[in-house]
């Protein structure tokens, strides 16, 4: 056999089967898959970083939201608190100038009048007659073996006196109304009286001294100065808007003008005719 035939010729070694991949072909795949795992997952971490990242922002935006409603919330009660305050100082001021007022008008009840300037009014007048009708006779006192001259005079009682005895009563704190509510210094013949004092109280007195007056007996008894206080403030309030709706110059009380029960009553009905009157005439 020749030579030349055992061995294989060029042209048959490149139309053979190709060969094995070696080591470091395998290496190399390796690499490749290990840095595609390591890509998944860095982008995986990136996107949930990324996620992360926006709900914290949104929860930053809540916050600032939030934030700014509180401080809005802040500002409009400071606002409201400086009114308070300010409503206070103002009830203060009136309350002392009130209480100033009630000061002079004592004074000046005190003080001497000459008899001549005196000038009697239908309050005054129905005052009057409420007394003599109450007094005793002659005959009476001589049968009786006491003197008048010794004996009080029975006066109706005061504005004054009837609010401080239905605020120590606590009618006033359950939130009756006044021209409701029971007095045992007002007999029932004059409740009619007292009805129309009443509902004039209740027109003229201010939210402050309604709050006081609806207080507690409790907390009446431990404020009982101040309560008789607004209360006669109340009262020459009534004297006042009453000699106003009677179209009197001067609305200020005069010494003789009384604040009982039945007189402001009476005066206080007929200005309550004239206003339904009025009304009737509009329409």
């Amino acid at each position: 056999m020749s030579s030349s035939s055992a061995r294989p010729t060029k042209k048959a070694k490149k139309s053979g089967q190709p060969a094995a991949a070696g080591p470091s072909a395998i290496d190399d795949l390796t690499a490749l898959t290990t840095a595609q795992l390591y890509s998944l997952s860095a982008k995986r971490h990136r996107d949930y970083s990324r996620e992360i990242v926006r709900m914290a922002q949104e929860e930053r935006d809540r916050a600032h939201v939030a934030l700014q409603e509180m401080q809005s919330r802040l500002e409009r009660a400071n606002e409201h608190l400086e009114k308070m305050e300010e409503n206070s100082r103002d009830a203060h001021r009136e309350y002392l100038d009130a209480k100033n007022l009630l000061i002079r008008v004592r004074q000046s009840s005190n003080s001497t009048v000459p008899p001549m300037n005196i000038a009697l009014d239908d309050s005054s007048v129905e005052d009057i007659l409420g007394i003599i009708s109450k007094k005793p006779s002659g005959n009476t006192a001589a049968s009786t073996g006491k003197s008048p001259a010794g004996k009080k005079s029975q006066k109706f009682p005061y504005i004054e006196d009837i609010l401080v005895s239905m605020a120590k009563s606590g009618q006033l704190h359950k939130g009756t109304k006044l021209s409701l509510a029971e007095c045992h210094l007002v007999n029932k013949k004059d409740n009619s009286q007292f009805v129309n004092t009443m509902k004039l109280v209740e027109e003229l007195w201010t939210e402050e001294e309604e709050l006081f007056l609806r207080s507690s007996r409790e907390e009446i008894e431990e404020s009982m100065e101040e309560a008789k206080i607004i209360a006669e403030t109340i009262s020459l309030r009534c004297l006042t808007k009453l000699n106003e709706f009677e179209g009197r110059e001067d609305p200020t009380p005069t010494n003789h003008q009384k604040p009982s029960f039945v007189s402001v009553g009476n005066r206080a009905r007929r200005v309550f005719i004239g206003r339904k009157k009025g009304d009737e005439n509009l329409v």
